[in-house]
């Protein structure tokens, strides 16, 4: 690996070359005696998942939902994350190398979690280690010729107490055509005071930089855009993007016999300090547009201390087990904003590269945005195993919200609010293996930030109140596989842009739907995870009934079919198995009036991993290929511009359990 140190604008950015990966791996711990603590070659979300909801293990994941779309709506961008099971605000998503995976708490996987939240969770798992001693590396051939670097190492500090040390390094081929750089730190120290206790420290960093921004069209009319070569450069070669992201922060679980005190405190950071955006506006049908706009932005950050304390008590009163939970939760956030600069670069092209000289410019006053939340909400839930559940919660919170704007042309925003926030959640068993579940949440999140498109970029809307309701049943057939199928309706204010290109509430958005579920291995060897959501997204706005808008939100699709299955040879006792995964996702709605659609596309995924030992240690082949069909399609986002998804590329990496 070859370092090279540039100047302000593009610092310590590296060059990864596969060639250069062996060599870099020498330099890491190789405990070659010992037992690895964490087998990374066995990392699996198929086999490992229970619904077909969403999961990820290590660099695996699968199901219909991930972190930023549940049920057609971001749970992380309503503040709806957790670490540990305890409440995280974060500035950005955690990239760094502490955390190991996640779970979308949603439907029947959110029954029994205390405080539930609309649009469902996403709940973070920490490295942890209690006293192994061991290393794990990931040497990958990513896409497009991607050199990449993971490794982890599990440091003991006595019978109980260990540390965990991460790192990941990638010189990453972007899909849509040039290169950028990312790189992954993280430590955890974790100790186990007592049996049943768990006291765990962690801090990450993750960093991309020299990362193009690529073009986005917005058509003018009710066409799409024409398709063009995939993988070809059209950036601006100045338009380079740079952020920084840290987290912070511990988590400790610690029962006392009938009582738990669980506690976690967290920080997280995020710093641009250059970004831009490149938006080919009222795209005309051959690929023109008479005004490329460049949106340069920086000198930006976030950062937010969130934490929660949480209290229980357990008792079993005859067959019934009770939990009574006291939780009290906060954040402060400040986040520096705004100041970007609209470049019109006048008419241009999405079929070629268009390549301008960088032009001199100054960014606007940022501005500032701080809030302050806390909470305190008592919870209940009551038991008999194999026969009912019953969840009940009730929240009240503080919410002060002021965002001071650095044009005097602009009024100050100052928002106070104490929302009272429950939940309501059960099962029952009708038989031995049908099991019937639902709920009733109401929540406060926060709302989406204003788009690039948007004059008034990056503005936030104060928090909004939510609701959701679910129904659904869940049957465990003999052996391994369970089915769950549910009925939900959620309901939140929409925001999205208006005639003048500000983003602004515009009406509300109920998204009503039925989601299907079909996991479990159906044979010795053989895993599926099948899934399928059907969503009716539905504006309620004067503007639709006025005909300005279409009923639908833009970006949205009625429909989402998975199929994932993993089939190891021999019965399961192979060292050899395959896989497959099948994504359908039906037309989105590409503008406001509801008028364009992006066609419906179904892509496949192949892979296959190979088991071996390899001097001493447990080795893996891991071999996939993406999009096998090469499919050519179309990604809206929320604000209708228009990117097409990447094409056919594939991927080997070599897996050990040092």
């Amino acid at each position: 690996m070859t370092l090279l140190i540039g100047t302000a604008r593009n610092p310590g950015r590296f060059r990864l070359r596969s060639a250069s990966l062996p060599l870099l791996a020498l330099a890491l711990p190789y405990p070659h005696a010992a037992q690895a603590q964490v087998s990374r070659t066995e990392d699996n979300a198929i086999t490992n998942a229970d619904d077909a909801f969403g999961q990820s293990v290590g660099n695996e994941r699968v199901g219909l939902y991930g972190a930023d779309d549940v049920r057609g709506f971001s749970p992380t961008e309503a503040g709806n994350a957790r670490i540990e099971g305890l409440y995280f605000a974060q500035a950005s998503s955690p990239g760094g190398r502490a955390i190991s995976g996640n779970m979308i708490r949603v439907g029947l996987s959110a029954q029994g979690y205390a405080f539930p939240a609309p649009t469902g969770i996403v709940d973070y798992t920490l490295f942890r280690n209690f006293g192994g001693l061991g290393a794990n590396m990931r040497l990958e051939y990513g896409q497009y010729g991607s050199p990449i670097l993971l490794a982890d190492a599990q440091l003991p500090l006595g019978a109980d107490a260990g540390v965990t040390l991460s790192l990941n390094l990638r010189e990453q081929e972007r899909h849509e055509g040039g290169r950028a750089n990312n790189m992954g730190l993280g430590a955890t120290i974790a100790a186990r005071p007592w049996e049943g206790a768990q006291i765990i420290a962690f801090a990450s960093e993750f960093r991309f930089w020299h990362d193009p921004a690529p073009p986005v069209s917005f058509p003018d009319g009710d066409f799409l855009p024409p398709e063009y070569k995939r993988r070809e450069l059209l950036s601006q070669p100045w338009a380079l993007r740079d952020n920084r992201n840290t987290l912070f922060g511990a988590v400790a679980k610690l029962p006392f016999g009938e009582w738990r005190v669980d506690v976690g405190l967290f920080q997280s950071g995020r710093r641009v300090p250059e970004t831009y955006s490149d938006l080919l506006t009222r795209l005309r049908p051959d690929g023109t547009t008479p005004a490329r706009v460049i949106v340069a932005n920086g000198n930006n950050r976030d950062d937010v201390t969130s934490g929660e304390l949480r209290v229980t008590r357990s008792l079993v009163t005859g067959p019934m087990a009770h939990k009574l939970i006291v939780s009290a939760r906060g954040r402060v956030g400040e986040r520096v904003f705004g100041g970007p600069l609209r470049i019109n670069l006048g008419e241009s092209t999405l079929l070629e590269p268009d390549f301008r000289a960088e032009p001199t410019f100054t960014l606007g006053p940022e501005n500032l945005d701080k809030v302050q939340q806390g909470s305190v909400g008592f919870a209940w839930s009551a038991t008999v195993p194999g026969r009912f559940s019953l969840d009940a919660s009730v929240t009240q919170s503080k919410y002060r919200k002021n965002v001071d704007f650095a044009s005097p042309t602009r009024e100050d925003v100052r928002v106070r609010d104490t929302p009272t926030t429950g939940s309501l959640t059960g099962s029952v068993f009708l038989t031995r293996n049908l099991v019937l579940f639902g709920g009733h949440v109401r929540g406060f999140e926060e709302a989406l930030v204003a788009p690039e498109a948007a004059v008034n970029q990056g503005d936030a809307p104060p928090a909004l109140r939510t609701r959701q309701t679910d129904l659904g049943i869940r049957y465990a057939f003999p052996g391994n596989i369970r089915l769950v199928a549910a009925l939900f309706t959620i309901s939140k204010p929409y925001f999205n842009l208006d005639e003048n290109q500000v983003f602004r509430e515009l009406g509300s958005n109920t998204n009503r739907g039925a989601e299907l579920s079909l996991a479990g291995q159906i044979l010795p060897g053989l895993n599926i995870v099948a899934g399928a959501v059907l969503i009716d997204s539905r504006i309620t706005s004067p503007l639709v009934d006025a005909g300005q808008i279409g009923s639908r939100p833009i970006g949205t699709s009625r429909r989402r079919m998975i199929f994932d299955a993993d089939w190891r040879l021999d019965g399961g006792t192979s060292p050899l198995s395959f896989d497959i995964s099948v994504i359908g996702l039906s037309a989105q709605v590409g503008n406001a009036a509801g008028t364009l659609m992006a066609p419906a596309n179904t892509t496949v995924d192949l892979g296959m991993r190979y088991r071996f030992k390899l001097a001493g240690a447990n080795a893996l082949l891991r071999a996939q290929v993406n999009n096998v069909a090469n499919v050519y399609g179309w990604n809206v986002s929320g604000s209708g511009a228009f990117q097409y998804r990447p094409r056919r590329h594939g991927s080997v990496a070599l897996i050990m359990d040092l």
